[in-house]
């Protein structure tokens, strides 16, 4: 059997992945830039500052615009067949423009009072936001903490790997594999993707740890991370729970496992817990939202159908995504593939993984719009992730076993595999 790494070495190339990764985001350019919604996380972040709503509003759009122009500039740059302005007077063109057209405006979309209720009712994200925006600025501020949530996600890969009894050449596997996906480009940018993606993440850990005897500890980190979830975005956390709760108990009946049955147990009353605190408070539903979709931003009048128009865009969309993975099938090859992986030889990390799978899914599903499903479903991302570790264990492994081609899984990744290890070390 190899040798090991410590566990502290193990963090410590971790760090050094986190701070390569840094470096080159820092250094070798970068096409980050404020989205619509980040304008409302950056105004929510300095009322929450002390600023008032106008004051908010206008440094929020200020740095809005000026990201968007540079980000017109930049494009400009690549454009053979550009005006001959120069980048910078596109750019200070563009910025003009963008604060004379919303300067007056209560918001950049619409001030409606249903549509602002979907983001005030989401306070976490901006929370977090405040400190950094109150240091750096709106700017450096959200893209600072974009780097953060970018390393700490890929960071939490690593520990929940390890935690899962994974080797550290398979832990930094996967987290240079979160790193390279859309799960390391959407943490990166300034909307709340990134603390959802690491809350997700912090559920599979708590699971984990719940199927190693840190029973204890594993239930606190999942609770925790949901309850961080649903502040951030509560429509996901009831989903992800609800889903984990499912998942967990269709392998309990298949397996009998306990740590299946204590997942699926905490899982279902954080579930509800979470459909609880959105009755109670009053919450938008999924019909304000899906009103939202079918109406533009509340521009026009409420449909009387939402429900029905959402199965045919449903219908419309999927059909897209399927010819699209026949084209182009990496995504979905390698999603099977790592699903295979992880439910044959990953224990707990099974359930968990076809859960995110399925929560990413739902998401694209609730809103299956071509231009918000990158960003919506990248929890999606979440399976291949882990798969790409188990492979590298396994290619690690390999050597190891001359006599026969049985893949060793650490048998303290989950309980009923002991039984069925054939490798008698």
């Amino acid at each position: 059997m190899p040798r090991s790494i410590p566990l502290g070495r193990a963090w410590l190339l971790g760090l050094l992945v986190s701070a390569v990764y840094v470096l080159a985001q820092l250094t070798a350019g970068t096409s980050w830039t404020l989205f619509p919604d980040s304008y409302r996380y950056a105004r929510a972040a300095e009322e929450s500052l002390g600023a008032d709503r106008d004051e908010a509003h206008r440094i929020a759009l200020s740095a809005f615009c000026a990201s968007r122009a540079a980000e017109a500039a930049r494009h400009e740059k690549l454009d053979p067949l550009a005006a001959e302005d120069r980048p910078d007077a596109t750019a200070a063109k563009s910025e003009a423009a963008c604060l004379e057209r919303w300067s007056d405006a209560p918001d950049i979309t619409t001030g409606d009072s249903r549509y602002q209720s979907i983001f005030s009712s989401r306070p976490g994200y901006p929370l977090l936001a405040a400190p950094f925006v109150g240091a750096l600025g709106v700017l450096d501020g959200m893209r600072a903490l974009g780097l953060l949530l970018a390393v700490g996600g890929s960071l939490t890969v690593c520990g929940l790997l390890r935690g899962a009894g994974l080797s550290t050449a398979a832990a930094v596997a996967g987290q240079i594999a979160f790193l390279v996906s859309p799960l390391g480009w959407w943490s990166l940018q300034a909307l709340s993707e990134g603390l959802v993606t690491v809350c997700a993440l912090g559920a599979v850990w708590g699971g984990v740890l719940m199927a190693r005897d840190g029973r204890a500890a594993g239930a606190a980190l999942f609770v925790g991370s949901l309850a961080v979830c649903t502040v951030t975005r509560y429509s996901t956390a009831l989903v992800l729970a609800a889903l984990i709760a499912a998942a967990a108990s269709v392998s309990w009946l298949l397996r009998r496992s306990r740590a299946d049955l204590l997942l699926a147990g905490v899982a279902t009353g954080c579930a509800a817990a979470v459909a609880l605190t959105m009755n109670l408070l009053g919450l938008p539903s999924s019909e304000v939202t899906l009103q939202d979709t079918f109406t533009r931003h509340f521009r026009a009048p409420e449909v009387p159908d939402p429900w029905a128009r959402l199965v045919d865009l449903d219908l419309t969309y999927w059909s897209h995504w399927i010819g699209e993975q026949a084209a182009m099938p990496f995504f979905l090859v390698a999603t099977v593939l790592a699903l295979w992986v992880l439910l044959r030889r990953g224990g707990v990390l099974g359930p968990l993984a076809c859960a995110m799978m399925l929560t990413g899914a739902a998401q694209i599903a609730a809103h299956p719009l071509v231009q918000e499903a990158d960003r919506l479903g990248v929890l999606m991302w979440i399976p291949v992730t882990l798969g790409i570790a188990l492979i590298t264990e396994a290619v690690r492994d390999f050597p190891s076993l001359p006599f026969d081609r049985t893949v060793r899984v650490p048998a303290s990744t989950v309980e009923p595999y002991r039984a069925n290890t054939t490798d008698p070390r």
